[in-house]
């Protein structure tokens, strides 16, 4: 018998509750994920300054192989974990992409419209100020996508600081558009930093997901087989030059995001099999049939399991283990620069300057300068409880571009510009999230103190005031 199959925005009463409960999952982990993310930074900061730094550094560079029959692939620690682990990190980029064009914030485009204008401006405007320093064809022009990106974790670990008095329309404002800034990290990684292009792989890959699309179309909904055709599409873009994180993102978006039954069936089933326990439970404890209750309960476990789609249950299984694992991981790989050996060329070469300044001038003035043209033109407005102040320090959190700007670093960068370019990003990124946490710290306070109560003004005893108008009354006349 054909079950019916529901997208999830077609129940808006339900649809509630599938965004609540993904986003504030996603919420508590960014948050509590990017405190974890600086703390790997400091640590991979401090090591790699210490008696134990040329070991920890070549630690990374240490060679790792698969083989399998004649196969065989043999690569740097560091490459496992910047094109595979982080691969499983836009896969999760991509089902938070999906999940948001499906039924988040980026489902209805006049809500949407407004993060993602201000996305755009925080990507053009820096990108221009990175050219303006590094002209087309100098050495460091390649690079020009690094001050792009914004950290999404971090920025939502340094806003959870302020806990209830950020207004939650702030806070979708901000990972609306870290997602949006996302999508065009992504793009930028596919389309300006394939070296060299192998057609036949690609061709595979590609085709490999178009049987994906299809399974998803059919109804094929365990993970399990997508997984093994993920591996399969990751292997292939990797041969064809193509960057595998791309993969992640493309190999999200065949996930379903369907429920294998809708909420009046799920209703249905779950009231009957409630109401049998009931029955079986007026007859006393001593005497339920252990075997019935678990066939009972087992029944229920399967049909909150098909009341779920796919693509919440892999977000939500994965969600821990990118913000606790795989990205302090990248952190530790990637943050560790020996600062006493780096040479004022180093640190302030033309790549530097440039992500110094389109990290903490573009990326606000981006922000900022495109929310206010389109607010002008009436195409956008402010969200609720926002103001251009808590507009302002929101976008200096925006200029935190660490996980994916210093990505696009390793993949454009090499030797001692990239050693120069890590080093600019950690200051870029230092610099704005303190601008941005104390611009925001003295608007919440600001907003606090307008939100209280008026105490009572004492006029002083009723005769005396009165005794004072008539005398000031006879002076005027």
């Amino acid at each position: 018998m054909a079950r019916r199959r529901r997208q999830f925005k077609k129940s808006p009463p339900n649809k509630i509750l599938r965004v609540t409960k993904p986003f504030n999952e996603f919420m508590q982990y960014q948050g509590s994920g990017g405190i974890i993310l600086l703390a790997c930074v400091v640590i991979a900061l401090l090591i790699s300054n210490s008696l134990f730094g040329l070991s920890y550094l070549s630690l990374w560079e240490t060679h790792i192989g698969v083989s399998i029959g004649e196969f065989a692939l043999t690569k740097p620690l560091v490459f496992w974990i910047n094109d595979l682990l982080m691969a499983f990190f836009f896969f999760l980029i991509g089902l938070e992409i999906k999940r948001e064009v499906l039924i988040g914030e980026l489902s209805t485009p006049r809500i949407a419209l407004a993060p993602i204008l201000a996305a755009i401006g925080g990507m053009v405007v820096p990108a221009a100020l990175f050219l303006m320093v590094n002209s087309l064809g100098s050495e460091g022009a390649s690079a020009w996508a690094i001050p792009i990106a914004t950290d999404i974790a971090i920025a939502l670990g340094l806003l959870s600081m302020f806990g209830a008095k950020v207004p939650t329309s702030l806070k979708i404002f901000l990972t609306t558009l870290a997602i949006a800034d996302d999508i065009g990290g992504v793009l930028v990684i596919a389309l300006f930093y394939t070296a060299e292009l192998y057609l036949l792989p690609l061709i595979l890959g590609l085709s490999i997901l178009s049987l994906m699309i299809i399974l998803n179309r059919i109804g094929i909904r365990q993970l399990l087989v997508y997984a093994v055709l993920g591996v399969l599409v990751w292997l292939q873009f990797l041969v064809s030059g193509v960057h595998p994180t791309v993969a992640g993102v493309l190999i999200a978006l065949t996930i379903p995001a369907t429920t294998k039954i809708d909420y009046s069936e799920f209703l249905a089933i779950s009231s009957g099999l409630v109401k049998r326990i009931e029955i079986s439970c007026t007859e006393g404890i001593e005497n339920i049939d252990p075997k019935s209750f678990q066939e009972t309960s087992e029944t229920l476990r399967l049909a909150c399991r098909d009341a779920e789609a796919p693509l919440q249950l892999a977000e939500h299984g994965l969600a821990k283990w990118v913000a606790f694992a795989v990205i302090p991981i990248f952190a530790l790989a990637n943050s560790g620069i020996a600062l006493f050996e780096l040479s004022i060329n180093e640190i302030f070469n033309p790549v530097a300057i440039g992500i110094i300044i389109g990290l903490t001038i573009g990326k606000p003035l981006g922000i900022i300068s495109f929310t206010w043209i389109f607010i002008r033109l009436g195409i956008i407005e402010l969200p609720e409880e926002v103001n251009w102040e808590t507009m302002i320090g929101m976008a200096f959190l925006g200029g935190i571009g660490f996980t994916i700007s210093t990505f696009i670093a390793s993949l454009s960068l090499s030797g001692d510009i990239l050693m120069g370019a890590k080093g600019a990003i950690l200051l870029a990124s230092f610099i704005s999230g303190v601008i941005g946490v104390s611009i925001l710290r003295k608007a919440f306070r600001r907003l606090e103190i307008l939100s209280m109560p008026y105490p009572p003004v004492d006029l002083g005893p009723p005769n005396i005031i009165k005794s004072e108008i008539i005398s000031e009354s006879l002076e005027q006349e």
